[in-house]
């Protein structure tokens, strides 16, 4: 059986895929797990993110909109 691996393609998608065994280099392990967890609230509001505009995602976190302006201008009254 191959391996498969979640991942996050363009445009936010992200797909289940077989991938191919890794190549072992010596003093390394192969860990075969048989159940694997996926948290719906984290990946879906990554996947949420990564579809909105950069406005969106400047909306989203005033805060660091906040902390870059300030960074950028030090020196307001110059």
């Amino acid at each position: 059986m191959s391996p498969k691996s979640l991942l996050k393609l363009k445009y936010a998608k992200m797909q289940v895929l077989e991938v191919p065994t890794p190549v072992l280099s010596k003093g390394m392990v192969l860990v075969r797990n048989h159940y694997s967890l996926i948290s719906v609230g984290t990946e879906g509001s990554m996947v949420s993110s990564a579809r909105k505009s950069l406005i969106g995602k400047a909306k989203e976190r005033p805060q660091q909109v906040k902390q870059v302006n300030d960074q950028e201008s030090p020196n307001k009254d110059n």
